[in-house]
């Protein structure tokens, strides 16, 4: 990946391969990418001759206030495959995120479901994020803020926001991680009675956008395909199937000689599911508005948390009183209530609603009998 960082006027760019490059630049969201010659970034053709660029890094100083988005490939291979960088903004321009309605998803990335600005100037209005002693919050420690509440949204709510590739097994398959998929999963258990009843599969991660492979694996049969055969809840991450994956007279002759010593008991423990599919939001414009602003009320509670000790750090009152004048000065801030304690505490009331509202929306209620 490329790092692009803005100095207002100009964009310092950072490769992470030394060779030539063949560099590409994109204006706005709906702008078309432009190739680097001797005279710029011109629209590319048949025509143009590219500019090689050389080391690791560059400086791209004929840039005007927006935002811009970089690429870079081999430059003498045309089948080598393109480095993106993120979106990065130059001179002062207006806020940019989903707030303002004005974000466009990098291409080649997942997306932000927040950004820097939404929290700067939606979610922690009015609030400047800057200590008593000048130190100013970076867009970068906002990110990582973002990042975290996101995590913690995920944990409470036990769903997965980023695009995530599952592949069972994958590594013994022999698939490469990154490439071929991003996260591991073991197999899932054949449960007979369930499929008597009811014929579903609980995925380990939800929402799930597409199941990419659903076989039926037996020690005596070949692998059983459930692909063509099955229907998904995409919301709850719940396989059904429009068949029952084996009729009786198939699962007695697969596995009834090699568990009949042990009792009908061992059955279960004979067959297995082995899943590939795709979990998470496609992209971070399909994360809903409700869920966006839960995240971005947990995140602001973690900013206001810091910036508050930044500005009146231990700080509850103080008076001065000199020949007959006084003046004095009271925060809301104490050993038990944070300088932003009001908004704070109305984050925590809407949040602990929201989650009590949706914790369900995305799984099932875990219901038990003894």
């Amino acid at each position: 990946m490329i790092i692009a960082v803005s100095a207002k006027n100009n964009v310092v760019l950072k490769f992470s391969n030394g060779y030539n490059h063949r560099l590409e630049r994109k204006f706005n969201a709906d702008g078309s990418w432009l190739v680097y010659t001797d005279d710029g970034f011109v629209p590319d053709s048949d025509s143009i001759t590219p500019k090689p660029v050389e080391g690791l890094h560059y400086l791209d100083a004929d840039v005007t206030e927006g935002i811009y988005q970089y690429r870079e490939r081999k430059f003498d291979d045309p089948e080598s495959k393109y480095e993106i960088s993120y979106w990065v903004k130059c001179g002062v321009g207006e806020p940019i995120g989903y707030t303002f309605g004005n974000y466009q998803v990098p291409e080649g990335f997942w997306g932000e479901v927040l950004t820097p600005d939404d929290l700067r100037y939606t979610w922690t209005f009015g609030t400047d994020l800057r200590a008593s002693n000048g130190m100013s919050y970076t867009d970068e420690q906002i990110k990582f803020h973002i990042d975290s509440s996101m995590k913690e949204m995920e944990r409470r709510l036990n769903i997965t926001l980023k695009k995530t590739r599952v592949a069972c097994q994958g590594e013994r398959r022999g698939l490469n991680l990154g490439e071929d998929y991003d996260e591991e999963e073991d197999y899932y258990q054949y449960r007979r009675e369930r499929v008597q009843r009811t014929g579903w599969i609980s995925t380990r991660k939800r929402p799930v956008i597409s199941v990419n492979k659903l076989d039926l694996l037996s020690r005596n049969n070949p692998i059983l395909s459930l692909l063509n055969s099955h229907t998904l809840d995409k919301t709850k991450g719940v396989i059904k199937f429009f068949n029952r994956p084996l009729k009786l007279s198939d699962s007695a002759r697969a596995v009834q000689q090699s568990v009949y010593p042990y009792g009908a008991d061992q059955f279960n423990n004979q067959l297995f599911y082995s899943i590939d599919y795709v979990a998470g939001f496609e992209s971070s414009d399909k994360v809903p508005a409700d869920l966006r602003a839960a995240i971005g009320k947990m995140c602001a509670i973690e900013l206001l948390n810091i910036i508050g000790d930044g500005l009146l750090s231990g700080f509850s009152s103080s008076s001065l009183s000199m020949d007959g004048v006084s003046e004095s000065f009271s925060s809301t801030q104490s050993a038990t209530s944070a300088y932003y304690g009001a908004r704070i505490q109305q984050y925590n009331k809407e949040l602990d609603s929201y989650i009590k509202a949706n914790r369900h929306k995305f799984g099932h209620f875990q219901m038990g009998a003894l």
